[in-house]
Formats: C-alpha cells, structure tokens, sequence
C-alpha cells in the first residue's frame, strides 16, 4: 500500500516521468500515450482518458468514471472520490479501488514501453478485482455483526423485477427475472448490447420498464444491486452520469399503478 501512497503523490505533484512532462525538459522523438498512441501522454490522458482507463474505471462495484471533454484533471478526480462519503458511499474503498486502477496503468504503460507488451483489458480487470478483495479484507476488514440478506417475494398482485449486466469489452447483456408473490417464475428477458458506451451498464432498469409495460404489467418492483442508479430514481442522489436513462424510467413510470425501485445486494440478485 506504500506503493499506491508515492504513487499518487508523484501524480499529483506532477513529479512521475511521463512524456509530455519529459517533453517539456528534453527534447524527445515521440511524446504521444505508448498505450493507445492517440493523444500526448500527459497524466490526465493517461489515467483518465486512455482507452486503457476507459475500460478500467466502470469496472467498478459503484460505476462511476471521468466523463470525457469536460477537462477533469486529475485533482478534481480525487477530489470527487473523497466527497462520496456525502453521498452515502464508502469513500475509503472507493480510493483504494481507485488506487488499483492508477498502479494498473502505470504498471502496463511501463511494460509497453519497456518490454513492448501489452496486457489486454480483462486481464487488467481481473487483476484489479482480485488485488481489491484481498486489500480490502486486510486494510478494511467488515464489522463482525453479519446481516443475512434474503429475497423476498412481491405482496400479492405485484411482480418483481430482478436486473443484473454483464459487461464484456465490446458487448453487454442483460438479464430480467420476473417473479409472482409466491415466488414463481412468470417470465425472463435477455438482451445483448454493443458496449460502445460506458453508461449503458445502467440501461438494465429501462430495459426491465420496458418489458413490463409490454406485459401489461400495473404493480411492479425493480430490483438491482446497482446502487447509483437505484438511489438516483428514488431521488436520493443526484447523479449527471446516469439522467439520460432515468429520464427515459420517469416516461415509462406513469403506466404504471404502482412502480417502486429498490436496491439490493448481489447475494440476493443471484437469479438475474
């Protein structure tokens, strides 16, 4: 962990040898990112804009990342990641998830330029995952109090909708289960999605509005264990990244007699 802390200080200190910091000393052939060669490398390029970066970030438990053209340094990211504590967000995990991400790049930057190799994303992500778990349980191990979660069926003449995704690296699916007030299975939805955006992981609610209206459907429940967006359309956060897709909820919500959103963990959204 001594690592991320020197790390991060040379980032924000504007001390790591990237090239266009080089550039500006020592005159050298080629300043552009060794990663995706389209822009300069420069620290924010780098950790925030990279196509590396861009898939690394919205790997995350809590989906958030740096929205492009909006000239975010790398300040300002830090900054957004300590302020989650305001909105309900565990910001110590968060930073040291975000600490991963920023060792994981600069770990395959210098592999590219050193040993000209390349890692691909899903190795990166996998890596990022499984440092996170054992991190976590060492330097932010949980209460010893467990709360047992459990699934509960819907009141009578209600359904409920269970979401989940699965983001690849160029594709998304997701999954609807709708179950009655005794439990049962009255139907189930897929779809598959070209992942050409980073925010379409949050369409799994709309699509789920969208199948119920198609069913006639007047007492529904959505259920997810995507806290942002759940929280979002309860008005409980304010969210610019994901507006777009609850604006499109808020349009279908009126067919409805009764429509609730509801957040859950992933141990009882396994169905989905």
């Amino acid at each position: 962990m001594e690592h991320h802390k020197v790390l991060w200080w040379t980032i924000l200190s504007n001390a790591l040898p990237i090239r266009s910091i080089i550039h500006k000393k020592f005159h050298i052939d080629d300043a552009s990112c060794p990663i995706c060669g389209v822009e300069d490398e420069s620290m924010e390029h780098l950790f925030l804009k990279c196509d590396l970066a861009f898939h690394l970030w919205p790997s995350s438990p809590w989906g958030i990342f740096p929205v492009l053209g909006t000239g975010v340094r790398m300040w300002d990211w830090v900054k957004f990641i300590w302020n989650l504590n305001s909105k309900g967000v565990n910001a110590d995990e968060v930073f040291l998830y975000a600490s991963i991400v920023v060792d994981t790049i600069w770990r395959v930057r210098n592999d590219k330029v050193h040993n000209n190799n390349l890692d691909n994303v899903k190795r990166c992500i996998d890596y990022i995952h499984h440092s996170f778990a054992d991190y976590r349980a060492f330097l932010l191990p949980t209460p010893t109090s467990i709360v047992v979660e459990a699934w509960h069926p819907p009141p009578h003449d209600w359904i409920k909708l269970n979401c989940d995704v699965k983001v690849g690296l160029e594709s998304m699916s997701i999954a609807i289960v709708t179950r009655n007030h005794e439990g049962e299975v009255a139907w189930v939805r897929t779809a598959k999605l070209d992942f050409s955006d980073a925010l379409c992981e949050k369409a799994e609610c709309c699509l789920a509005l969208d199948k119920a209206k198609e069913k006639g459907c007047m007492f529904i429940i959505v259920e997810s264990d995507l806290r942002v967006v759940i929280n979002f359309l309860n008005g409980k956060e304010t969210q610019w990244e994901v507006k777009n897709y609850s604006s499109f909820c808020n349009s279908l919500s009126p067919y409805f007699v009764g429509c609730v959103f509801s957040c859950i963990g992933r141990s009882c959204n396994f169905v989905a």
